[in-house]
């Protein structure tokens, strides 16, 4: 009988995988980072900006149905203003996974995206599941980065793409349920 199963009487029932994963969430200041986990976690969305200072987690459990799993993620929502850069090697330490956020919006914001991958590939998280995230297409009039400068971005970065509006949720879901399944399987495989 395996570590998930436990028996009572004749019935043998299948136990549910339950671990944590750590989930680095890095981009600029402003892209909305935290306004996507807040989003995600308590479908609400604040107006005001607030930078994050240093780092602030989330921990929210995601069903992975195909995959008979329960597992909970803790999102480092990593601050992207330059002050807090020499504390990036705790933060991103003993990460499972990566979501890497841009603005649609701000051409900056899609170039500075390499600077963060390489910044945790420094760290040794070349190997980890990635995704890669433009949010704000509830902005469409505003739109900076097209398609397929975002889709050959992924690529190369081998991430998979998405495109989110914290505003209306578009995708929000779909995003964290994506992340939750790459770092199951990877660590599965690990």
């Amino acid at each position: 009988m395996s570590n998930n199963e436990r028996k009572e009487g004749n019935l043998v029932f299948q136990g549910r995988t339950e671990s944590i994963f750590k989930v680095i969430v890095i981009g600029d200041p402003a892209v909305g980072k935290t306004s996507l986990l807040t989003k995600f976690a308590k479908n609400q969305f604040e107006e005001k900006y607030l930078p994050t200072v240093g780092v602030s987690i989330v921990k929210e459990p995601i069903e992975l149905e195909g995959l008979n799993a329960i597992i909970n993620l803790m999102f480092w929502d990593v601050a992207g203003q330059p002050q807090f850069y020499m504390l990036h090697r705790p933060y991103f330490n003993g990460a499972d996974g990566m979501i890497l956020v841009f603005d649609i919006t701000r051409s900056s914001t899609f170039s500075n995206i390499n600077n963060w991958y390489n910044s945790a590939v420094k760290y040794g998280l070349s190997g980890i599941p990635r995704i890669l995230i433009g949010n704000k297409i509830d902005l469409k009039d505003e739109r900076k980065i097209i398609l397929p400068m975002a889709e050959h971005l992924s690529e190369k970065l081998n991430a998979p793409y998405f495109e989110t509006s914290a505003l209306t949720g578009e995708t929000v879901k779909e995003v964290f349920q994506k992340i939750g399944e790459l770092v199951f399987k990877y660590k599965e495989n690990y």
